[in-house]
């Protein structure tokens, strides 16, 4: 099985392991069903706009889960090719809780990407690909302390983005304030996306192993409950690198929106999302 899961860029398997923060998780294979539920906004290219990148604000929260349950959170960006797997490119970033990578089931902040499908699959720094710049936060890290449903609020701010001269991926982030450059992933790593339209999501994502019921997302509460976790602030970044607030709807993505909905997006560019889970 592969080491991560992708936001509708692979089949969502995952190694089990142990390991601890920074990314550095050793991996062993496992072979087990899993059953993957994405909830996401979605933008299309078309209509003669070009955005090459995304930015958000998430309250980020902690779930007690099994070694084989995930849930996760953030920005990922794919051009789908021809619509089979062996075409697939994509990248994303966000926080997850993943036990069966970490050993642990602390939120951590993530850099996944994929390349031609199952074929070329990384999670954070675990093989060659990303390149860090920051000696403050790597990919991987334990995203802490986190936010209360009722109570006090944690944030991070997410921005994805291809460079206009480089061609190559980079990744900023921001704990409670502004997002700071983390490191990028060389356009080598992902092809498909060199002069090549993309696809950018805003939500979340579950996977579990049948039998298993699916673990919460979000916060595990309900858009329709009022506490439920939220996206704040979405900007669709261009080809020149400015940011372009989302003041409109974007269209929805759920593959079980009984189970995981999600809320239309408000004036400000924000949304809410999630749900405790269901049984399969």
């Amino acid at each position: 099985m592969k080491p991560a899961i992708s936001f509708g860029l692979s089949d969502g398997g995952h190694g089990g392991g142990s390991g601890g923060a920074g990314g550095q998780t050793q991996l062993k294979t496992v072979s087990v069903a899993f059953a993957t539920q994405a909830t996401s906004h979605v933008w299309f290219p078309g209509n003669g706009d070009k955005y090459y990148g995304a930015e958000a604000t998430l309250d980020v929260y902690g779930l007690a889960l099994g070694l084989n349950q995930s849930s996760q959170a953030g920005i990922w960006i794919a051009n789908k090719g021809d619509g089979q797997p062996s075409s697939m490119n994509g990248i994303q970033i966000g926080w997850h809780i993943s036990p069966g990578v970490y050993n642990d089931s602390q939120t951590h902040f993530f850099v996944d990407w994929t390349s031609a499908g199952a074929d070329k699959h990384c999670l954070n720094m675990l093989c060659p690909g990303f390149k860090k710049t920051s000696s403050i936060i790597t990919p991987g890290d334990v995203i802490s302390p986190v936010s209360a449903t009722n109570g006090n609020k944690q944030y991070v701010t997410l921005k994805l983005f291809k460079d206009k001269s480089t061609g190559d991926w980079h990744v900023h982030y921001g704990f409670n304030g502004d997002a700071k450059p983390v490191g990028f992933l060389p356009k080598s790593f992902l092809p498909g996306m060199i002069y090549k339209p993309v696809e950018i999501n805003f939500g979340g994502l579950v996977y579990h192993s049948k039998p298993q019921t699916s673990p919460p997302m979000g916060n595990g509460y309900l858009p329709t409950r009022g506490a439920a976790a939220t996206f704040s602030s979405l900007k669709l970044i261009s080809e020149d690198g400015n940011g372009h607030p989302v003041t409109t709807n974007l269209p929805i993505r759920m593959t079980r929106p009984s189970c995981y909905p999600m809320s239309w997006m408000d004036a400000k560019g924000g949304f809410s999302y999630g749900g405790p889970g269901c049984a399969d």
